[in-house]
């Protein structure tokens, strides 16, 4: 199995926690050894879901290579895949004839202690007890076990946060049966994981300095942008899930540390989603610079509109050229609405100007900050506008 093929086996698992891309880590340098052909299960159940998946497929030698340098996948699909539940109840998984060696499960979550009801061949999820696998086929049979985390509901209230004033909490009274916790840091251009055994209350917090990692999601400081929206994601894992991603080894060459089945290799793990939440970040207004401008005539490159931000703390001060960061948002005249990163240093700025609706920088722009006026030039075309606050 290549690195390439192990990247994506588990980036195919992470989609099914949310429904989310997620990032597989690392490429592992080394080759697994090829072996004789043995089943991979990858499934994770996730209570806030009422559809559960299970991907069996088996081992690949190292030396297979698709058409085109593609990765080649071997599912299995004549398998028996049997999820079942703490209280004498079972549901056989029905395989999905689009998608080879995919099988899924119903299920509906259960809170409130009661037996509940649920249709035939429905699972019931029960946040707090385990649940097995057994998945049968010509290459042997697998199974594993899991203990579901409880969560309490998802937070993905979107709210409006001031970097400078603002903290970001998570209520983790709620929380059972977690080995640890997934963090996911999302803006429209980047992407940042990190796995944790011990989470506080604080996730993000105001006045925080570049070198204070005592908040949950400090490893994703200089991304955190006044001004754009930013996505932050919390997540519950049971012990499968968290030893078999946060070891960082490859479970197709190695049994010994991370695999969590029995009779085959790969992950039967569970895992709850706690928050999820856009929030749409600013700062005070308290440099020449902030705030909202508008221009003295319709551009068709330049904004004709802006809101600015510069957060002495996010992403910081550079302490040799004392360069403010500034991030937000214009809109050309009737245009789209534009993501705005730059720089100043005394009165001059610089400034891209991307539109996220398409690839690549849209317009690049320097400037003049004077007596209440800020003037930008567009490097390409040297049209220039004055921009005034309102």
């Amino acid at each position: 199995m290549t690195a390439a093929e192990r990247v994506r086996r588990r980036s195919m698992l992470a989609s099914m926690v949310l429904a989310l891309v997620w990032f597989a880590g690392c490429e592992i340098e080394t080759t697994a050894p090829a072996v004789e052909s043995r089943v991979v299960v990858h499934a994770v159940l996730n209570s806030t879901s009422n559809q559960q998946t299970i991907l069996v497929e088996q081992t690949l030698r190292s030396t297979s290579v698709g058409v085109n340098g593609t990765v080649p996948y071997d599912p299995i699909t004549d398998a028996r895949v049997v999820l079942y539940g703490p209280r004498e109840d079972s549901t056989v998984a029905v395989g999905v004839p689009a998608r080879p060696g995919a099988y899924l499960v119903q299920t509906i979550t259960i809170t409130d202690g009661s037996a509940g009801t649920a249709p035939p061949n429905v699972l019931r999820l029960r946040p707090g007890e385990r649940y097995r696998l057994r998945v049968e086929s010509s290459l042997g049979l697998v199974t594993g076990e899991t203990v579901i985390p409880g969560g309490g509901p998802v937070d993905a209230v979107r709210r409006t946060f001031n970097l400078d004033h603002d903290t970001l909490r998570l209520d983790l009274t709620r929380v059972r049966n977690a080995a640890g916790y997934v963090l996911r840091h999302e803006s429209r251009i980047n992407v940042y994981e990190r796995y944790k055994t011990r989470l506080d209350a604080a996730l993000l917090r105001p006045l925080a300095s570049q070198d204070d990692d005592e908040w949950a999601f400090s490893f994703a400081h200089g991304t955190v942008l006044p001004g754009l929206p930013q996505t932050f994601t919390v997540i519950a894992l049971d012990s499968n899930y968290l030893r078999y991603y946060e070891a960082g080894f490859d479970p197709f060459g190695d049994d010994t540390r991370g695999n969590t089945l029995l009779g085959g290799v790969g992950l039967f793990g569970s895992a709850a989603p706690l928050m999820s939440k856009t929030l749409d970040l600013t700062a005070d207004i308290d440099t020449p610079i902030e705030g909202s401008w508008v221009a003295d005539r319709a551009s068709q490159t330049l904004p004709f509109t802006l809101t600015l931000y510069a957060s002495p703390v996010f992403p910081g001060e550079q302490p040799f050229d004392q360069r403010i960061s500034v991030s937000g948002r214009g809109r050309i005249s009737a245009g789209p609405l534009l993501e705005v990163f730059g720089r100043t240093v005394g009165n001059s700025l610089s400034f891209d100007l991307i539109d996220p609706t398409e690839t690549g920088m849209t317009s690049f722009a320097t400037g003049l900050l004077s007596s209440g006026t800020l003037v930008l030039t567009d490097r390409r075309t040297g049209e220039r506008v004055t921009y005034r606050k309102p």
